[in-house]
């Protein structure tokens, strides 16, 4: 009676070793393919809300603006008697630290000066999110598009809807700022595509904001709604220098950079502070629609002259090369 031959403990370690070898070069393969998908569909996502801007322009005539709290001077007409009731002792409405939403069950009156964000969902599939009357419904109501699934998975986090995309704002973040496209509202007349005298296939439309992925849901850039932030880097980001990106640091550039993966203490003494610059979790660079709808890749820390005149639509400045 022949006896079956089992492996010696030679082989099976040699076959081990060889199935770890096969492994290990398959992984970087696979998270490749899993990148390239991811990067093709958060393009998509730019795609489909570059496309919902220009026909949010078709119907209004212009694109929206990045909202404001509702009763921050200038304060519309429209609401100057809700505001002035709700603070009465102050002529010019009610102060800095009124509540994000116009005090009035009038839908259209309430919301008015949210976000960019909200009024883009009829022209992305999402008109029953945006004529729910109840604010906090719409404030969880995860829209999937709004995220980059290299970063995160589209969820609640800290029990309200977040946003991985921005406005471009221009070449800063102030009050004031108009230089770009999408900026605070109020600050002056919305931008129409003839105001673009740059070009729209040279001038950022919207951009993948950087984030503290230590920090989703906490980071002041991502503690609130997409919908009603009011004005701030949660909803726009502009062509400028973060904490760590300073001249003090003798590295400056006004992005886009990577997203921080563990916040350092050193350069960040407040761990919840926000960021300002475009950014992401790709390798290599960030993702951005133009004024023309195109989507387009522009790398970390490019020339940052060039990069600026990417974010501004009026400064008569050529832009060449590839940044």
């Amino acid at each position: 009676m022949s006896r079956r031959r089992a492996f010696t403990l030679v082989e099976l370690l040699v076959v081990i070793a060889i199935i770890a070898i096969l492994i290990g070069l398959l992984l970087p393969a696979v998270q490749k393919v899993r990148e390239a998908a991811a990067r093709m569909q958060c393009s998509n996502h730019l795609k489909q809300l570059g496309l919902a801007a220009h026909n949010y322009h078709i119907t209004h005539g212009h694109f929206p603006t990045a909202g404001k709290n509702g009763c921050e001077t200038p304060i519309h007409p429209n609401v100057g008697a809700l505001c002035a009731a709700y603070d009465p002792n102050n002529p010019n409405g009610a102060p800095a630290n009124t509540p994000y939403t116009v005090p009035t069950s009038d839908l259209n009156l309430r919301r008015q000066e949210w976000s960019w964000a909200y009024f883009l969902l009829p022209y992305i599939e999402q008109e029953n999110v945006y004529r729910n009357a109840n604010d906090a419904i719409v404030h969880r109501s995860v829209i999937k598009i709004f995220h980059c699934p290299t970063r995160r998975s589209a969820q609640l986090y800290s029990n309200n809807n977040k946003i991985d995309y921005a406005a471009n704002s221009g070449s800063g973040l102030g009050d004031a700022t108009t230089t770009g496209v999408i900026f605070r509202t109020g600050a002056a007349g919305p931008v129409r595509l003839t105001d673009i005298v740059d070009g729209t296939s040279n001038t950022a439309l919207f951009g993948e904001k950087r984030m503290k992925r230590d920090r989703f849901g906490l980071s002041y850039d991502d503690n609130e709604s997409a919908f009603s932030p009011g004005w701030d880097s949660e909803i726009a980001r502009a062509a400028v220098t973060d904490a760590d990106t300073t001249s003090a640091l003798n590295n400056l550039n006004w992005g886009p950079n990577p997203d921080i993966r563990i916040t350092n203490p050193g350069l960040f003494p407040d761990p919840n502070s926000g960021l300002n610059q475009f950014g992401s979790s790709h390798p290599g660079g960030c993702l951005f629609v133009l004024c023309d709808g195109s989507v387009r890749g522009v790398r970390f820390n490019p020339d940052r002259n060039i990069f600026r005149r990417f974010c501004t639509r009026a400064d008569g400045q050529t832009i060449s090369g590839d940044f």
